[in-house]
């Protein structure tokens, strides 16, 4: 039986998620340009693509072939389609509704070259899902398909009260210690935040003021309480005595900052200052808009944001850092 449940991965980094749930599409690219998909053989969109990317290796052709026949043939109207947007840690399922056909000018500019209608119709924190489940979502394929145990977990997940607990799977007792070969850039990242959600808010804290070491500056926490919105300033000096001065508010919660609170956050700083906020949670697309007009530069962080900025600077990062969030560097053959 043909399976008919999928997940597609959103470009690198899920980059085309919010174009995607804007649009109500799924797109695939691998330079397919010009070669016709729909009603074609698994060789026959194989041999155009070897035809059209002669430089690439036999293994490549042959996987990006199948993905494409997969995308245009076997993800039938009516399947149900997963994708991954890593600012808010959510999975969103729909429907597809259209068949296979040429990508508009805006999605080429990115490199897509097909898509398929999609009526998006729930989303699912990754946050409630076991770390089976987590693992099967983690496949180092653009598009593969996904079981209905892992579905059905989906969905479960997307209709759960909030305050519900992560679910367990069959697998999460076993030693998580798999080949980390076999997953992508991507993937680690997502293993990375799974264990920086698992932090307290005093962590949290000094985790961004780690970051903040990490770029040169030096940093001072602020007192307890009612702090003015200020958890912590970052200067030359680490006591915000000298400029450049970052004053950086840290929300750790699931819940999505608002327009509100950003505006809240920057009545609290000096003209000199420049502002940081970080939310776990991401940020409501007001509470964007609020800091692209704010009266004082002001940069917002969601949690896949933090995190791929410590890996950046990792080996920058001082022992405190290293102790509060260990990572192992993997090299692979280029």
């Amino acid at each position: 039986m043909k399976p008919n449940s999928y997940l597609i991965r959103a470009g690198r980094g899920g980059v085309l998620a919010g174009e995607w749930l804007e649009m109500s599409i799924v797109s695939i690219g691998f330079g397919a340009g010009g070669i016709e998909l729909v009603g074609r053989t698994h060789q026959e969109i194989k041999d155009d693509y070897a035809r059209t990317h002669d430089g690439l290796s036999p293994q490549m052709v042959a996987s990006h072939a199948g993905m494409l026949y997969r995308f245009a043939n076997e993800m039938r109207v009516g399947a149900a389609v997963v994708t991954y947007d890593p600012s808010t840690r959510l999975y969103h399922i729909g429907r597809v509704v259209g068949e296979c056909e040429p990508a508009n000018e805006a999605l080429l500019d990115n490199g897509e070259m097909h898509v398929r209608r999609v009526v998006w119709e729930k989303e699912a924190p990754r946050d409630l899902l076991s770390k089976s489940a987590k693992a099967r979502l983690g496949s180092i394929s653009t598009l593969f398909s996904v079981s209905d145990e892992v579905l059905q977990e989906l969905l479960a997940a997307a209709d759960a009260p909030e305050g519900s607990a992560p679910a367990t799977g069959p697998d999460d007792t076993e030693d998580e210690a798999d080949d980390s070969t076999s997953i992508t850039e991507d993937e680690a990242i997502e293993k990375i935040k799974d264990r920086v959600r698992e932090f307290s808010w005093e962590d949290m804290e000094l985790l961004v003021a780690g970051l903040l070491r990490s770029m040169g500056y030096r940093t001072h926490m602020t007192s307890k309480g009612a702090d003015g919105g200020r958890d912590v300033i970052a200067s030359p000096d680490g006591f915000g005595l000298s400029q450049p001065r970052i004053v950086a508010e840290v929300k750790h919660r699931q819940k999505q900052m608002d327009s509100e609170k950003v505006r809240a956050f920057v009545g609290t700083l000096r003209d000199s200052d420049t502002g940081l906020y970080v939310s776990t949670g991401g940020f409501t697309k007001d509470a964007r808009l609020e800091a692209q007009r704010a009266a004082r530069p002001i940069h917002l962080m969601d949690l896949d944001q933090l995190v791929r900025a410590l890996v950046e600077r990792y080996e920058s990062a001082d022992d405190e850092t290293r102790r509060l969030l260990p990572l192992v560097r993997i090299y692979l053959p280029a």
